[in-house]
């Protein structure tokens, strides 16, 4: 079957083509988008809530569907929503004012919220449509926000979607077993994802305070100001979503075996591992790496082996990635307090044999009076000088 079969083919009279023009119609129109497009809501005041669909074929998710009027105004016509209505002559529509649009305050976005799952380890590939037509088997969803990079735009693997009802997304939830393309998902509500995100900046700020405290209780005790430009450059980078739990390991396994076997997935910036333990924390270099790992791995035919030993991988995330950045940034700020307990120490201790100086250049004179003829005392002196400059 080809394409123009696939988008021919009709269910109850309505081809797939006009089923995708209804749903991205009826979104523009909807309750999630409406609110806050300023340009439509601009459009619909100018004629008593009508809106041409040449206008409409501008956008571009609509005009990737058609380029042709009729065609949209003859598939919204067979749409069973009841939400949009068609002008006589087919040029025009408009959300029914039956149905008016709520309105766009804090008390909609709370219910949005209410109404929306986060759900994470998709692949990095995946489209909007394949996001939109995996979510639709769970329930009318309504909205499906791809994650990305702020930098990049590339995507986190992770997404909000949001149903219809709740009843739709505690379904989605109480699912025992939820798998894209085989790769498990991890689920939750947005409103706990957000609560959850809060308790890991909270965190992240107790601890910069706390560091911040460090370096001024060490400045006042007569550090020599370049203490906290060096403890800056050492700070850990908080990088989310890159800390990776590998099990299965055998005895004979080391760190750079680890290093090895991941090396082609990601870049792997630190390996914690002892080794003849059966499990070590891999830290990669890039946000979100681990999701991204685990999705490549899950895509391979075979499982990973490391020595010969067959291995699980899991993400490290919520409450524990938050505690492994607070254990790991307590040990490197311990390092640090250590290292400037012993400099502070030898900075007080009176210069000793081997340092130089004038005692230095002493010995090099009778070294140059014995190789004269000097006395013995001379060259007792330039052997004992000597044993001490070689300490």
């Amino acid at each position: 079957m080809t394409n123009a079969d696939v988008e021919n083919a009709s269910v109850d009279g309505v081809s797939a083509l006009e089923t995708k023009i209804i749903t991205q119609v009826e979104y523009y129109f909807g309750d999630f988008n409406l609110p806050r497009d300023k340009f439509l809501q601009g459009k619909l005041k100018e004629d008593d809530g009508w809106v041409t669909i040449e206008t409409l074929l501008t956008f571009n998710r609509l005009k990737s569907l058609t380029t042709e009027s009729d065609v949209v105004a003859t598939a919204l016509r067979k749409s069973t929503s009841q939400l949009l209505e068609v002008s006589d002559d087919g040029t025009k529509i408009r959300r029914s004012p039956a149905k008016p649009a709520p309105e766009s305050n804090k008390e909609h976005y709370q219910k949005l919220n209410e109404l929306s799952v986060y759900a994470k380890g998709f692949p990095p590939t995946a489209t909007i449509d394949e996001l939109l037509e995996f979510f639709g088997r769970f329930g009318k969803c309504i909205n499906v926000f791809m994650r990305r990079y702020a930098k990049t735009r590339t995507f986190k693997g992770s997404v909000f979607a949001t149903f219809a009802t709740k009843e739709e997304a505690d379904a989605f939830l109480a699912k025992e077993d939820v798998k894209y393309n085989e790769l498990q998902l991890m689920r939750s509500l947005k409103t706990e994802y957000m609560a959850r995100k809060k308790r890991e900046r909270e965190a992240r700020s107790e601890e910069k305070a706390k560091k911040k405290a460090a370096n001024e209780e060490a400045s006042a005790e007569g550090g020599d100001g370049g203490g906290d430009a060096a403890e800056k450059g050492e700070a850990p980078d908080i990088v989310l979503g890159c800390i990776l739990r590998v099990k299965g390991l055998g005895e004979q396994t080391t760190w750079e075996n680890l290093k090895e076997a991941f090396a082609p997935y990601a870049k792997v910036a630190f390996v914690d591992y002892t080794k003849g333990q059966p499990e070590a924390v891999l830290r990669f270099a890039d946000e979100g790496s681990a999701l991204a790992v685990l999705a490549k791995l899950g895509a391979q035919e075979e499982p990973l082996k490391i020595n010969d030993n067959e291995v699980t991988a899991e993400a490290v995330e919520g409450d524990d990635e938050v505690e492994y950045w607070k254990k790991l940034m307590a040990a490197k700020q311990d390092r640090k307090n250590r290292l400037k307990n012993v400099q502070r120490g030898n900075k007080h201790q009176p210069r000793g044999r081997g340092q130089g100086g004038r005692r230095q250049e002493r010995g090099k004179k009778r070294a140059a009076e014995a190789d004269k003829g000097g006395d013995s005392k001379a060259k007792q002196s330039k052997t004992d000088d000597g044993v001490a400059a070689a300490e």
